[in-house]
């Protein structure tokens, strides 16, 4: 009999260690789609598995080529060891868009991108256009990032060399700040963005929020007319970090029924733990994880900054003291890996 069980433990071990392929190299490039809302063309950086060699790539913010040598690179622009536009390895992907902050880009969250391509997905990052001059509010907000978000979703599966390799059923989203927003309302929460001005009234003590970007609340309130149905059956899995989590009625958090991974910053001064992530972890369905990071702020789930645009960067470069960024981010990132293999399995 011991020697039964030890075959069938053997077995198991080759089983696990088979589906814990090896990380694959990941290939780059860019996709630019038109936004329906601002009229604007946006830019879509991808990550993806592929077969060839990777090399240190520098990219600025706009996502152009550094162009400057490669030690004056790693200084300002964004260093990523890819393998530029080629081809896709074989298999069969998973989706993850990852939805930016307010005022943040398309590089916000590239280790993350990194690390979703590396285990089979494609991550897709879009630089969402800014209406107005702005990506805090109005309509390229409310509108515009959900719509945004079907856009990527379509230009990835009909995509000449991804598309055939995309299993469809297996979507999820990751959003940061106003990317929470966003990802709440592709799960399938109608958006009310008149609730910000109500919460911005009986709540005095929440004035950071209430004034940031200097519009938020001003055009919330003013907004008379209904939010259309945003939400993309598409998306099975979300992810939230430090989600904006007032446009939303408890009744339309309710409606969201995929599953999620919720990430709350202790410290965060901007989208306050009582206000938006305790709320969400209260009303959002059964089928939750919920984890608040001690002692993180509200910028501490960006990626690190190079080291001259930490000053241009401003606060979105800046922890509380004594927090350490990247450790946060060398145990976040598997964690949301982890996330959506459990969430969104692949094909058998």
């Amino acid at each position: 009999m011991r020697h039964v069980v030890a075959i069938a433990v053997v077995v198991l071990a080759l089983v696990a260690a088979a589906e814990a392929a090896p990380p694959s190299n990941v290939g780059y490039r860019k996709l630019e789609i038109h936004d329906t809302v601002t009229g604007q063309l946006y830019s879509v950086a991808l990550w993806y598995p592929t077969l060839a060699a990777p090399t240190p790539l520098f990219l600025t913010a706009s996502l152009s080529p550094c162009g400057l040598p490669a030690i004056l690179c790693r200084l300002i622009a964004f260093e990523m060891p890819v393998a530029a536009d080629a081809a896709p390895a074989g298999g069969a992907f998973g989706l993850v868009v990852i939805s930016h902050g307010g005022g943040g880009m398309a590089l916000n969250h590239r280790d993350l991108a990194l690390a979703l391509a590396a285990r089979g997905y494609v991550a897709a990052a879009p630089a969402h256009p800014r209406g107005g001059g702005n990506d805090i509010s109005g309509d390229a907000v409310w509108i515009g990032r959900p719509k945004q978000v079907a856009r990527i979703i379509d230009a990835v599966f009909q995509d000449p060399d991804l598309g055939p390799r995309m299993q469809r059923e297996r979507v999820g989203i990751v959003g940061h700040s106003n990317g929470g927003y966003t990802a709440l309302a592709v799960a399938g929460a109608t958006p009310a963005p008149r609730a910000i001005g109500e919460h911005c009234r009986q709540h005095p003590d929440d004035a950071r929020f209430c004034s940031y970007g200097g519009a938020t609340t001003r055009e919330a309130t003013a907004r008379g007319g209904a939010i259309p149905d945003v939400r993309d059956a598409r998306v099975r899995a979300i992810v939230l970090l430090a989600p904006n989590a007032l446009p939303f009625t408890d009744a339309a958090l309710e409606r969201v029924t995929v599953p999620i991974r919720l990430y709350a910053a202790e410290r965060d001064d901007l989208t306050l733990v009582r206000y938006h992530a305790e709320r969400l972890a209260r009303t959002l369905p059964r089928d939750r994880e919920y984890v608040v990071i001690p002692g993180a702020g509200h910028f501490s789930f960006v990626a690190r900054f190079p080291a001259l645009l930490k000053p241009l960067a401003g606060e979105a470069a800046r922890d509380p003291e004594g927090f350490d960024r990247d450790a946060l981010h060398e145990a976040m990132n598997p964690e949301i890996v982890g996330f959506f293999d459990r969430k969104l399995p692949a094909a058998r």
